[in-house]
């Protein structure tokens, strides 16, 4: 009975990925888009690192802030909570993901590391839905 109050590694893992991880390398990602991108591909990325930068400013600004009262930091919690978590991840990659399919995309190891890294979420999420 020593390990049933321990979490399992792949929940850990999908937490962390989810709450520390994720929104931030796609921060990075979309800034690469945005950079080596012209036209609609260019405007999909910059939409995605300003939505990645209020998911993260969203989990991280009530609390460096020290509000937690207030219907700021109740919406924020409704936004990062929602769909278990999930929602504001993949609401967040749908520009980028976008970006790589209309006209003036550049760097398609963008469009490869964003592949990837939605493919760890939606596993480790999967792993810990099924098992």
């Amino acid at each position: 009975m020593s390990g049933f109050f321990q979490p399992s590694p792949v929940v850990l893992a999908l937490l962390s990925l989810q709450t520390f991880f994720y929104l931030p390398i796609l921060f990075v990602l979309a800034l690469f888009r945005t950079g080596a991108a012209k036209g609609a591909a260019r405007w999909l990325g910059l939409f995605c690192a300003v939505l990645a930068a209020l998911g993260t400013a969203a989990h991280f600004g009530p609390p460096m802030l020290g509000i937690y009262d207030g219907p700021l930091p109740i919406y924020a919690s409704q936004i990062t909570k929602a769909g278990g978590g999930m929602v504001l991840p993949l609401a967040a990659s749908l520009p980028l993901l976008l970006s790589g399919f209309v006209s003036g995309r550049r760097w398609k190891w963008v469009d490869w590391a964003h592949w990837l890294l939605i493919a760890a979420l939606l596993g480790l999420w999967g792993w810990t839905r099924v098992f």
